[in-house]
């Protein structure tokens, strides 16, 4: 399930699914939908695997995938505390990201670039990585993405496939993925 839709009852399940594993080191990744919707089970999530780490003494990391747009001074301060890493999406320029991340008012890419300062300010430089998600369009303009890296001053890029859930299956016809 992803964390926009994930309950008390189910996050303890994962934790304990979780510890189950002999791995010294662990990585807590939310997901799904638009994680920062559901922040207080992120903030459920991080402090009962903090308390169960007490005793298992892991390497635990955490990791917040969202596109940036509900970020605040609360959620950064939280992410501040506890080392959580922030993932986002960074498909390219302005007009090839909004064009893969369609929003009402067609600023999904303003949103993005803004959050990413917004977390490099608070949380430090490295504390955010981008992914891109490659669509028919994306294929002519490989420089240009490129370039748009380098620009936010992001040290590599990181290419994967589209998960098909939620919007990505939805729209997977007309952007092309």
């Amino acid at each position: 399930r992803g964390t926009f839709d994930m309950n008390e009852s189910i996050a303890d399940k994962s934790i304990d699914l979780m510890f189950k594993s002999p791995s010294p080191q662990l990585k807590v990744e939310f997901q799904g939908g638009e994680s920062l919707l559901n922040f207080e089970i992120i903030k459920y999530i991080v402090r009962k695997t903090q308390i169960r780490n007490i005793e298992e003494k892991r390497d635990v990391q955490f990791v917040i995938a969202t596109n940036l747009s509900p970020l605040s001074n609360e959620i950064l301060d939280f992410c501040y505390e506890n080392d959580i890493f922030i993932s986002t999406s960074l498909d390219g320029p302005k007009e090839l990201h909004n064009s893969n991340r369609p929003r009402p008012d067609r600023d999904s890419y303003e949103k993005a670039v803004e959050g990413i300062k917004m977390v490099r300010n608070k949380l430090g430089r490295d504390s955010v990585s981008a992914l891109m998600t490659t669509t028919k369009k994306s294929l002519p303009h490989v420089k240009s993405i490129i370039d748009e890296y380098v620009k936010l001053d992001f040290n590599g890029i990181f290419l994967r496939w589209l998960s098909p859930y939620g919007f990505a299956l939805k729209s997977k016809n007309q952007i092309g993925y």
